[in-house]
């Protein structure tokens, strides 16, 4: 091995037979690789080496190269295994990699380049703690925020409560595999778009291209090396970290616009709404009609601009639910009342069947009424003309149940309470005007309520809307 070095002309990597070889050694803070051999009874004395010499690279040589060795390799800080005797490619590879590289690698150094990952939350779910705690090792210095389950079933139960910014999977563990538990991650409420990391020692291209198929952004062989690994999870999160806070950035911007948008557009509706109060009667059908159409576009503009701020509000915990006891009665009459104007310039006739003897249940009025205003609203504008909405309001022992049915065109998705999801809407489809905020604000003001909404439809018959709302206080 060392005419092997020798012959190459390299200077900067030294191999030595044994680990205690290394304590007489000078000049070893010049040096970018040490091989050493070993049958892996000395991890200890290899262990305090790499720790004590974090400027070099630290490989081992073994002719016994197994998985377990791989990994105890790692725990101790060993960036690789490799067969013994050394190949002389091996060491043309390393030389040509590290041409541009002087002694320190920028994934372990102090100025540590991924500074805006700090905190971020990381799951690692696998069976065995040996794997565990090898990527625990390897990211502990990134200073992100670990949480290891060596149970699937319990990983699951966590991914349901608490949000995370990255998964890191096993495949092959007992009771539920890596992709059993992908898939319960990409149905929750708060993980669903959580990027997922598969590492796995199976390395077909079939279970490949199924986690590929199953979001995994990565997929990470074992045995695998600990920098590479560290640098592919690193780029990962900081491109996550990054587009999060893009978003969060635009966020701010929209609902900067259209809380200045607020103002001038409800002055125009309180003059629009007077001049056809003062002046109506002076108008022809055809001048009544513009002004009418106008009034109609801007209260449609009104309506967006309220749900792009609740958006924003919701998702920032600045909107608070004000519960008090109220008659739900009266709230459903109202809303009716007020949306019968809409309904009847496409001739279409709204019916109420209140069939329930409760009627005071603790709610937030002025909430519950964007809710019952968005879903006419939708009930309206996607009815066939001619039609009927039919609003139902009954109970069971726990929940008032609302439900809101229409005629019409129905939604042709797999998923149909995708509708629900934020900017998710069918205004391309059918040709109209949707920016697919109002379900959504429906969806979080019924949760904050402790109820739940819903939503069946058949394409081109009927869709209903459902929702419940607590009957006790339920806080």
């Amino acid at each position: 091995m060392k005419n092997l070095l020798s012959s190459n002309g390299v200077q900067d990597i030294i191999f030595v037979n044994n680990v205690k070889e290394l304590k007489n050694l000078k000049g070893l803070e010049d040096k970018r690789l040490c091989i050493i051999k070993t049958d892996f009874r000395d991890l200890n004395e290899i262990s305090n080496f790499c720790k004590t010499n974090s400027n070099m690279e630290v490989w081992l040589a073994t002719r016994e190269i197994s998985r377990q060795n791989v990994i105890n390799a790692n725990l101790c800080g060993a960036a690789n295994v490799i067969e013994y005797p050394v190949r002389k490619e091996i060491i043309n590879d390393f030389v040509n990699k590290n041409n541009n590289n002087k002694h320190k690698d920028n994934i372990f150094s102090a100025n540590d380049k991924y500074e805006n990952i700090k905190g971020l939350k990381v799951m690692i779910v696998d069976d065995n703690p040996f794997n565990t705690d090898l990527l625990k090792e390897m990211l502990k210095s990134s200073g992100l925020n670990l949480s290891v389950y060596l149970k699937p079933k319990e990983a699951a139960a966590a991914a349901e409560q608490e949000k995370f910014d990255l998964f890191l999977l096993d495949i092959m563990m007992p009771d539920m595999s890596g992709y059993e538990l992908a898939q319960i991650i990409q149905n929750s409420a708060l993980n669903h778009n959580t990027p997922i990391i598969f590492i796995s020692a199976l390395s077909d291209a079939e279970n490949k291209i199924k986690g590929f198929n199953l979001g995994s952004y990565i997929y990470i062989e074992k045995p695998f090396n600990v920098k590479v690994v560290k640098s592919q999870i690193c780029s990962l999160l900081k491109s996550y970290s990054e587009n999060k806070n893009r978003s969060k950035q635009l966020d701010s911007y929209l609902a900067m616009v259209t809380h200045d948008m607020k103002g001038p557009v409800q002055a125009e509706l309180s003059a629009l709404r007077l001049f056809l109060t003062n002046y109506s009667k002076n108008l022809n059908n055809d001048q009544l009609e513009i002004i009418q159409n106008v009034l109609n576009s801007t209260e449609y503009l009104e309506d967006m601009v309220i749900n792009i701020l609740n958006k924003f509000k919701y998702e920032n915990g600045k909107i608070k639910i004000n519960k008090q006891i109220n008659s739900f009665k009266n709230l459903v009459t109202e809303c009716c009342e007020q949306a019968k104007y809409a309904a009847s310039d496409r001739n279409i006739v709204i019916k109420t069947s209140y069939k329930t003897k409760i009627d005071k249940i603790p709610f937030d009025y002025n909430e519950i009424k964007r809710v019952m205003h968005n879903l006419l609203a939708n009930a309206i504008k996607y009815s066939f003309k001619n039609s009927e909405i039919y609003v139902n309001v009954e109970n069971n022992k726990t929940f008032l149940i609302v439900s809101m049915k229409n005629s019409g065109i129905g939604i042709r998705q797999k998923n149909q309470n995708d509708v629900f999801d934020k900017f998710v809407s069918f205004a391309e489809q059918n040709k109209s005007v949707n920016i697919g905020l109002g379900l959504y604000i429906s969806k979080q003001i019924i949760s904050a309520h402790n109820g739940t909404i819903s939503l069946e439809s058949v394409p081109d018959k009927y869709t209903t809307v459902t929702f419940t709302l607590p009957l006790k206080n339920n806080k």
